[in-house]
């Protein structure tokens, strides 16, 4: 972002010439406006609000141009001043050093000596530019921790200070999280959270957005935007790996703490959406979907649980709740957290424990009675599911009993 400067001298044809003829461009800077006296000077730096440089003569009608670097110093001691003179007169540079103006040049200026102070002057402003930007980023990201975090009490706390300033929040999750973390290391767990949040920086930053971003829990990441809010639509963000649910709008850092419970909340309806993104809050046709499928797994479970002795397979309970296999899988995996075949062969294990336990039946009249066909394979799976074969469990529960 450039500089803006506003160029002031008494003759127009002086302030133009200084306009048209340096490529400021160049340099990082923007001439912004002119000024034919001190007096209008002020008048445009109140106007516009953010300027950076002054360009400036001394000798000027009505205020001349130390009475406007008196002004500066009081009123806006950010703004850095460069006076031109054509009178070699000391007084009037050590009235121009006690005001803080650090450059004084004499007419005529060489153009070289004016882009050399020109650089010198912003390389300065750039530096501070930046150390400004990183101190207000650190503020606002200790803003939004404090809205997400249960910090101590005795952390820095600006939340006060940014509870007005607004914010675009979404929470991101990684596709398959539980399947592509369930045998990484400490190490490598922290290395998929830092790519994690490097691909979403780099992707906002790609468009021109500044964001803060803190995970929330390890497979929630929430980011908030901070800049061109109005610009900010989350549907064309390609996340790739990425689930996303955002915020239907822009809102304060105040109101983030309500809102994020509500992003969190609605990260159960992602499994219904078309696309991996939701938006919050969720439409009413979402909604519902998700009531429905609730439902039709509440009537799979049921089904599940009376026939789980039967050779039950996945496509005829598909069959039962009218909707394709692969969908249901789908469905199902996001309900119980497990495949099909996981929770048939939980339930199995978990009735033929009971009856090791609480009735005399050997092991292969278990073995059938809990849907196993085939001895060997019941064994596996028993196995499998407790670390014992089935006559090791009914021994090691009944000496623990006895």
């Amino acid at each position: 972002m450039p500089f803006k400067m506003l160029i002031v001298d008494d003759e127009p044809i002086i302030c133009r010439g200084l306009q048209q003829t340096i490529p400021w461009d160049e340099y990082m800077v923007e001439v912004v406006d002119l000024a034919y006296d001190g007096a209008e000077a002020i008048q445009k730096i109140q106007e516009h609000g953010d300027i950076d440089l002054v360009l400036t003569d001394v000798r000027m009608p009505n205020v001349d141009g130390l009475r406007l670097a008196a002004f500066l110093a009081e009123n806006y001691s950010d703004i850095r001043m460069i006076i031109i003179s054509g009178y070699d007169d000391f007084k009037y540079a050590q009235q121009a050093i006690q005001l803080g103006v650090k450059d004084y040049l004499l007419k005529p200026v060489e153009v070289d000596e004016l882009l050399q102070v020109i650089t010198k002057i912003t390389s300065t402003l750039q530096e501070e530019r930046k150390a400004a930007q990183q101190i207000y980023q650190m503020n606002l990201q200790n803003a939004i921790f404090h809205q997400v975090l249960d910090l101590p009490d005795t952390a820095p706390n600006h939340s006060g200070l940014f509870a007005d300033v607004r914010i675009y929040p979404f929470v991101t999750m990684l596709k398959e999280y539980k399947n592509k973390t369930k045998d990484l290391s400490e190490e490598e767990l922290q290395n998929v959270a830092v790519d994690w949040e490097n691909q979403v920086e780099k992707l906002l930053n790609s468009q021109g957005f500044s964001c803060v971003s803190v995970f929330t829990s390890k497979n929630v990441l929430l980011t908030c935007v901070t800049n061109h809010l109005s610009d900010f639509t989350p549907r064309n963000l390609d996340f790739q790996e990425l689930n996303c649910v955002v915020n239907d709008t822009d809102i304060t850092i105040g109101q983030l703490n309500e809102v994020y419970l509500r992003l969190y909340e609605d990260t159960r309806y992602i499994p219904f959406s078309e696309d991996g993104v939701v938006v919050s809050p969720v439409s009413e046709s979402l909604a519902n979907k998700s009531k429905a499928n609730d439902w039709l797994m509440d009537r799979a479970e049921q089904y599940i649980k009376t026939y789980y002795a039967s050779p039950i397979k996945a496509h005829e309970v598909a069959d039962v709740i009218n909707i394709s296999p692969n969908y249901f899988s789908s469905l199902f995996k996001q309900k119980t957290g497990k495949s099909f075949n996981e929770y048939i062969n939980t339930l199995r294990v978990d009735t033929a424990k009971q009856l090791l336990e609480e009735t005399p039946f050997n092991v292969n009249e278990i073995a059938e009675k809990v849907g196993y066909r085939e001895y060997k394979y019941f064994v596996d799976v028993f196995k499998k599911f407790t670390g014992y074969t089935p006559t090791k469990y009914r021994n090691v529960r009944a000496n623990n009993i006895n």
